[in-house]
Formats: C-alpha cells, sequence, structure tokens
C-alpha cells in the first residue's frame, strides 16, 4: 500500500498537485450538472425566461489509478454577458490541472443582463453564484463516480469567475440581496444554494483561486467564513477595480464592487488564510486576453499565476495529508 501511494504522487519528472506529471488527459463533455431558468437573449426582461440544462466538461488524467482525487472548478470570464467553457484560457488551465493529478471541471452558467432592471448586473452575478454552487452540490452527489474526495473541491475564476468564487465562498444566505427577490416584473430568483438541482450538500468550495475578482459587500466576509484564498489583481485593473468602484469604471447598470485589494483587508482582518498577489502596474486578465481568448497567446503571468497557485493547493492539502 504504501508503494502504490508513493508511486501515485510522485513521478520521476515533479511532485503530484505542484507539476504536470501525466502526459495525457481524457476529457468528457456536456455533463449536466442542473437546470435552471434562463434568460433567452443576452438582454431581455427575466419574465420572459425558458428553463436549460447547466452543463460541464470533466478532465481526467488518463491512466489515474488514484480514487479520493482533488477537484478544481474552472469558471470562465466574460462580464455574465459572454463566454464559455471552451474558451482558450480554461481550456489550457484544465488540461494542466489534470496533467497535475487534479480532476478539472469546466462550468457553463447563465448568463444575461436584464436591460431595464435597475440591479440587472447584480441579479446576473447572483444566478451565476447559483449555479456554481449547484455544481459543487453535483459533484458531492457523485463522488464514488467521479473518484473525487468531497471536501477538496477548489474553485479557480477569472473575472466574472472569480467574482462568483468569491460571492459563493463568503455569501451566506442571510446574507442575499434584496434584488434577488425580484419585483417590478422580475422573478424571485430563490436561494443562493439551493436551485439548479435537488442535492443537498455544502455549495462552497473548499479553497478558492481569484484572478481579478471582487465582492459585492466587505460585510459579506464574516467571522463564520472559512474558506482560504489565493488573489492576483492588477493595480490598475479597469475592469474590476482593485479597490472599490464600478465594474469598466462606469456607472451603469452594475453595483459599486469592492477588489482584491480591500478583501485582502478583511480576510486579514477576521484571521481568514489568504494571499494577495498585487501586479503593479498592470491590468485585467491574464495580460494577454481578451476575454479568455488569447490573441498573443500564453504570457508570464499566466504561468507565473499556475506555480503561485498550485503552490498554494498544495500546501492546503499537504495540511490535509494527502500529499
Amino acid at each position: 500500500m504504501l508503494i502504490l501511494l508513493t508511486f501515485s504522487v510522485l513521478s520521476a519528472d515533479g511532485i503530484r498537485y505542484l507539476d504536470e506529471v501525466f502526459e495525457s488527459v481524457q476529457k468528457t463533455e456536456d455533463v449536466v450538472y442542473g437546470n435552471a431558468p434562463d434568460l433567452p437573449f443576452w438582454f431581455w426582461v427575466e419574465s420572459n425566461t425558458v428553463d436549460i440544462d447547466l452543463d460541464m466538461d470533466v478532465y481526467e488524467p488518463e491512466g489515474d489509478t488514484l480514487t479520493n482525487r482533488p477537484v478544481i472548478i474552472f469558471v470562465h470570464t466574460g462580464s455574465f454577458f459572454s463566454g464559455h467553457n471552451e474558451l482558450d484560457d480554461v481550456v489550457d488551465l484544465s488540461i494542466s490541472a489534470a496533467k497535475r493529478g487534479y480532476v478539472a471541471i469546466s462550468i457553463n452558467y447563465r448568463l444575461g443582463l436584464n436591460i431595464i432592471s435597475t440591479y440587472s448586473g447584480e441579479r446576473a452575478v447572483y444566478r451565476a453564484v447559483q449555479d456554481g454552487g449547484a455544481a459543487i452540490r453535483y459533484l458531492r452527489e457523485f463522488t464514488e463516480e467521479f473518484r473525487i474526495n468531497p471536501d477538496q473541491i477548489f474553485m479557480w475564476g477569472t473575472s466574472a469567475g472569480a467574482i462568483v468564487a468569491l460571492h459563493l465562498s463568503y455569501l451566506d444566505n442571510d446574507d442575499r440581496p434584496e434584488s434577488s427577490y425580484g419585483g417590478g416584473g422580475d422573478p424571485d430568483l430563490g436561494c443562493p444554494i439551493c436551485e439548479g438541482n435537488d442535492y443537498v450538500h455544502d455549495p462552497k468550495p473548499n479553497a478558492i483561486v481569484s484572478c481579478w475578482g471582487a465582492i459585492g459587500d466587505l460585510d459579506w466576509i464574516d467571522p463564520t467564513d472559512t474558506v482560504p484564498a489565493i488573489m492576483f489583481h492588477g493595480t490598475l485593473d479597469p475592469i474590476v477595480p482593485f479597490n472599490s468602484g464600478f465594474p469598466f469604471t462606469l456607472d451603469i447598470a452594475l453595483p459599486i464592487v469592492y477588489g482584491s485589494n480591500l478583501i485582502h483587508d478583511r480576510l486579514y482582518e477576521l484571521g481568514i488564510e489568504h494571499e494577495l498577489h498585487a501586479e503593479s502596474g498592470l491590468l485585467h486578465e491574464y495580460w494577454g486576453t481578451v476575454n479568455g481568448n488569447w490573441f498573443l497567446g500564453p504570457n508570464e503571468y499566466f504561468y507565473q499565476i499556475q506555480t503561485d497557485a498550485y503552490s498554494f493547493l498544495y500546501n492546503y492539502l499537504d495540511r490535509k495529508s494527502v500529499v
């Protein structure tokens, strides 16, 4: 047993969960994890919704014999009205995670803004958070089928995806924003932890990687929260503010948000484990992408972020005596 465990964790080329120790990856596409009412177009009134399946792709290291494996859920960018789980950066990250020995999940979530609603942006975030929680509950329901550990489910979000990860980690049912209850033609969106499917499990991730994320209210992070976070953010980000302000630096139908620097202050105040990697003078995303699609290919920050994030997650697993 000891010899098998050692072989599964270490290889001649590196350390599992830190380095790419598998040569190839097996991908299963369009796994349905839930169903929810969605806007029929990106910009539409919410009284005219249609039910859609929520799906994800699953990446696994080919030839892996371990069970009880850790999971990383990748949540794409796109400002809550565009994007999908086949964006270049999501696919690259998912393949790399699976080669490191994780089960990598890339999810699609509901998109769209109701342009006649004052709270359209807030409600769009809330729907996406519900879907992220539904994906986690689904995975915790089918741990044996996916050969995963339900207590080692991590979420890695980029831009809008990071906003999903942060809210899912720190927004509790008691913190539910008023806009989610509907009114003025907008339907009640339901509770943050019970939509999308009927599986009864904790919807929170065990740790998160946030790349240029933000949260709607710093008070949603409270002393009962325990989810560790590693955050990356350019200090001159014009899309998601490093400190606070309107997304896109525009006062449109989006609420003021609080970026990684202020989240860091709040987490530090409460003694919640975290790291902040502030990239001085840099902007948004991987500084080489447009909404998740490469136009010049991955740059140095894409790889540095992975190195730092996987070190953070490896240390988490080490404390849990997994590595």
